[in-house]
């Protein structure tokens, strides 16, 4: 095969213009994206939205079809009219008048984005749904084993290594199969205190102004627990919390797993080694690799079954990266279902380079 996507975009960019039919003819093997005309409705109304500013009877009658189809969308995906209305950028007073004919404002711009909606909609119903199913990778495992230790033996445990290979998904399967688990999701905004008043909710205390409180009352629900308390993205946290989560440890026994990228190994250590007493606590510290061939096929046989030989493509596509992979197999689908075709190497490797990690 040859030439694949070759046109694509452009064809997907070109109004109107645009069945798969087209694109084979301008020599494009496969489409990348159904494409679509920016005030073009597809499906029961199947026509354009006028630019003029009285209804005739015909605008009338789309108008009333994008009415019904909007209403079924709703209510087949329980989506809320104020969030259309903010997906489409007018207000939710505008929309409810649009859709009980008495919209005194530009009528034809509000259906037009309604029709625009409807399409991106239609569209994404006919994607694969779901996410990739659960494999326990060689790197699922070792996080999952690192965990069991803290969460056994009561230690302070690190996983680290770089981004997109899995480990959020490991943790979050570990905390989903042990109810007595606390995951804790980090970010940027993540103080101290913002730890802290996280931890008091999540084992139902009121939390204090007072971050010294706070400690206290974390300790005494979660003393002699036994319980395992998981901070993913860990690197985000400032030494203030990591030195505060080490008083946890050493004040209630209580097992902690610090999951992030490899910096979190050097904000634990600190610039020349100031941090020993707190680097000193660390257990048991893992550092998780790329994905191997056997964890390729795994994950690609549990999403694609039958795809038979093909998960070595992906493998060689996806570089070792659990987050590229993922993405290569939900974009290869598409395409497939696009084209009504099978997914093949040829589409793997194609749909490779439309990837940016």
């Amino acid at each position: 095969m040859t030439d694949i996507f070759k046109k694509c975009f452009k064809n997907a960019m070109e109004e109107g213009g645009g069945s798969r039919k087209a694109a084979m003819e301008n020599g494009s093997s496969i489409n990348v994206e159904k494409p679509q005309g920016k005030a073009r409705i597809r499906g029961p109304v199947g026509q354009m939205i006028a630019a003029t500013d009285e209804l005739t009877p015909e605008e009338i009658a789309e108008h009333e079809a994008l009415r019904n189809d909007l209403t079924e969308i709703m209510d087949l995906h329980d989506i809320s009219q104020a969030a259309i209305a903010r997906s489409i950028g007018v207000s939710g007073g505008a929309l409810s008048a649009w859709r009980s004919s008495k919209y005194t404002g530009d009528s034809k711009r509000i259906a037009e984005k309604v029709a625009n909606y409807l399409i991106l909609a239609r569209e994404r119903s006919e994607l694969p749904q779901g996410d990739i199913k659960f494999v326990l990778t060689s790197i699922a495992k070792k996080v999952h084993e690192v965990a069991r230790i803290a969460h056994r033996d009561g230690e302070i445990a690190l996983v680290y290594g770089d981004a997109g290979l899995g480990k959020t998904r490991a943790v979050k399967e570990y905390y989903a199969a042990n109810p007595d688990v606390i995951l804790i999701e980090a970010d940027l905004g993540y103080s101290a205190k913002v730890l802290f008043v996280e931890l008091c909710r999540r084992l139902n205390i009121e939390p204090d102004q007072s971050l010294h409180d706070m400690l206290d009352a974390v300790v005494y629900k979660l003393k002699k627990t036994g319980r395992l308390i998981i901070v993913d993205e860990a690197e985000h946290l400032p030494y203030k919390a990591l030195e505060m989560l080490r008083r946890v440890y050493d004040k209630a026994g209580t097992g902690i797993l610090l999951v992030g990228m490899p910096r979190l190994l050097f904000n634990l250590r600190g610039k020349r080694g100031e941090y020993a007493q707190l680097y000193s606590r660390v257990g048991i510290a893992a550092k998780v690799e790329h994905l191997r061939e056997s964890d390729t096929e795994a994950l690609v046989k549990a999403a694609i079954p039958g795809t038979n030989g093909v998960w070595k493509t992906f493998h060689k596509e996806a570089l070792g990266n659990t987050r590229r992979l993922s993405k290569l197999i939900n974009r290869s689908q598409r395409v497939a279902s696009i084209n009504k075709m099978p997914i093949t190497a040829d589409v793997v490797e194609e749909t490779s380079k439309l990837l940016i990690i």
